[in-house]
């Protein structure tokens, strides 16, 4: 997935590859994370199931994912 207005730092995968998490760079240093899930109607996408606010660091946006994301805080990815 693009973005235009940030670049992907990390992505986590959930195990069973139905879901995941962006963790995006913006172009003016903030962070950012989005969730996704995986749906299936005629063919497989990607849906929009978590937004984040801005973060100074990687590391904020890492921990407020956790905390806000069942299956990350149980992978222990961040």
């Amino acid at each position: 997935m693009a973005y235009s207005h940030a670049e992907i730092v990390r992505e986590v995968l959930r195990d069973n590859e139905k879901a995941k998490v962006d963790f995006l760079k913006r172009r003016d240093g903030l962070y950012e994370f989005r969730g996704y899930v995986e749906r299936v109607e005629i063919e497989p996408y990607w849906s929009p199931a978590e937004r984040s606010g801005l973060y100074a660091t990687l590391e904020e946006a890492e921990r407020s994912a956790t905390t806000q994301i069942p299956w990350l805080r149980e992978l222990g990815h961040c």
